[in-house]
């Protein structure tokens, strides 16, 4: 499977999104309405992490994609596949779930607000809309961990979203992969409809 070619996943139908080779389903918890009252279902974004054997650059996991679209005012459902099963060095406020609806994620369906020191491998934070979604670390019996999370999104503009697990190369684990758009960092656009 070529995990560059992924394309981003939108999704605006209010049926349950299947997850791809988990064999369980997730269903939205709350529709958002349009200014006009009318539901409107969440938009999906799908993402995958992979590490650097799986996209040929040692050292270098990846978010595939990492740049995404969402029109102003929506409930966004973020579908993340990890294929990483290592843990990063994680601060304390970043191993927390914030900014989501109820502060809440949801590992392969279970409910989780936070990990410990070391049971996180990369994070999705966006600091201008106070989100910080942490990612563990597949378990060995798994092909990946799925996290899903929701947020609601309002002000259109161009939000860059950074993992702050030190996962990438060099002595403290902040470069390569930590300072290229496109791998560990990308940005959410949101766009005036």
């Amino acid at each position: 499977m070529n995990f560059k070619k992924l394309a981003l996943s939108v999704v605006t139908s209010g049926m349950l999104v299947s997850m791809m080779g988990a064999g369980m389903t997730v269903s939205a918890h709350t529709v958002a309405k349009h200014a006009s009252g009318v539901a409107m279902p969440p938009v999906v974004i799908q993402t995958n992490v992979i590490t650097g054997k799986m996209d040929g650059k040692k050292g270098w996991p990846e978010f595939a994609p990492a740049f995404w679209s969402v029109p102003q005012n929506s409930k966004v459902e973020l579908i993340i596949h990890s294929y990483d099963d290592g843990g990063a060095g994680v601060t304390g406020p970043n191993l927390n779930v914030k900014g989501t609806i109820g502060n809440v994620e949801y590992v392969d369906g279970k409910a989780v607000k936070g990990f410990g020191k070391n049971n996180v491998a990369h994070t999705i934070t966006i600091p201008q809309l106070g989100l910080n979604i942490p990612i563990p670390p597949r378990s060995a019996k798994e092909k990946f961990v799925t996290v899903v999370a929701y947020f609601n999104v309002a002000k259109p503009g161009n939000y860059t979203w950074q993992c702050m697990a030190q996962c990438g190369s060099g002595a403290s684990g902040w470069g390569g992969a930590m300072s290229t758009p496109g791998w560990m960092k990308g940005t959410l656009n949101v766009y005036k409809m």
